[in-house]
């Protein structure tokens, strides 16, 4: 007896595969972004600046090669998401040069314990609230870490509450992304967004001098930031959405802090002692369960109903 394999499904794992390394390369993107911003030397505001003006461009260009604007309504529906990006963005890369990379990975990777119970109570989406006691757990985590850093490190209490200003920021974006950008699709959202970051940034830009002074080496790593996560990683991030669940994606990205811990090692030189990694285990753990328990919750209850992704 011969087996044979239908072309539909050689295709469609061919596709699975393909949504799994672009998951691969979103977590991989975003995970060096923290480690990037400290080898460029430069101050955090003016990279976040030049990383807006210069992804508008990018993603305005591909709008405008596919016939398509941005429109006045665009504006006024992407206003409020788009002032939060560009100041989460700012206040993320500003707390990341004045921070240990461990923390600022950590410290953003509380965000979903606030996000998944505000989606519930503004837009009554899925939440379980035995969720809460992994959310505690890997709340003590993140402090264990925190108060574990060595005095001669480069972690600091400045960079601590950038990270949680960002993070706050950061839930502010989502929440007001989910409300208003209604039917835009990912390009014309980026392309629109963007602008208005780079305007809400530019007075603190201003404020810190220098606007167009960074060094060589500042200006070589916020390209590279721009291209590897200001549209590499969201195009891949709308790939890997064709072929796996966006639920699955969350998941995957709970490794990013402790991926970003490794970058900060090979690349800065950066070390841990024995209870920052203990509270990293901790932490991951608990974000992990957290999400598992309210991701099969959400799709016992909404089988058959389409999810709606928020990029990064």
């Amino acid at each position: 007896m011969t087996t044979t394999i239908s072309p539909v499904r050689t295709s469609a794992r061919r596709e699975q595969a393909l949504g799994a390394l672009a998951v691969a390369g979103v977590v991989v993107a975003f995970s060096l972004s923290s480690t990037l911003v400290k080898r460029a030397h430069s101050p955090g505001v003016l990279l976040a600046f030049w990383r807006m003006v210069t992804v508008s461009v990018v993603w305005n260009g591909f709008l405008w090669s596919t016939g398509r604007r941005v429109t006045l309504r665009h504006v006024r529906q992407a206003l409020i998401p788009g002032i939060c990006f560009g100041l989460n963005l700012a206040i993320f890369f500003a707390g990341a040069t004045h921070n240990s990379v461990a923390n600022a990975a950590l410290i953003g990777s509380l965000a979903p314990f606030v996000i998944v119970p505000l989606g519930a109570r503004l837009f009554g989406e899925y939440f379980d609230a035995r969720a809460l006691l992994f959310a505690l757990v890997a709340f003590g985590g993140v402090v264990v870490v925190l108060f574990s850093a060595s005095p001669n490190g480069d972690a600091s209490t400045r960079g601590n509450l950038f990270g949680l200003i960002a993070m706050v920021l950061w839930t502010a974006y989502i929440a007001s992304t989910r409300y208003f950008r209604r039917d835009m699709d990912v390009a014309t959202f980026m392309a629109t967004i963007s602008p208005i970051g780079a305007i809400a940034v530019l007075p603190l830009a201003i404020a810190n001098g220098g606007v167009a002074s960074m060094s060589r080496t500042g200006w070589t790593y916020m390209i590279v930031l721009a291209a590897l996560t200001g549209v590499a990683a969201h195009g891949l991030n709308v790939f890997a959405q064709k072929s796996i669940q966006i639920g699955t994606i969350g998941i995957v990205q709970v490794i990013q802090p402790a991926l970003a811990v490794v970058w900060s090692l090979l690349l800065l030189g950066e070390r841990l002692n024995g209870r920052q990694l203990a509270g990293i285990a901790v932490l991951t753990a608990g974000l992990l369960a957290f999400l598992l328990i309210n991701q099969r919750g959400d799709a016992a209850t909404r089988i058959g109903i389409p999810e709606v992704s928020l990029e990064r």
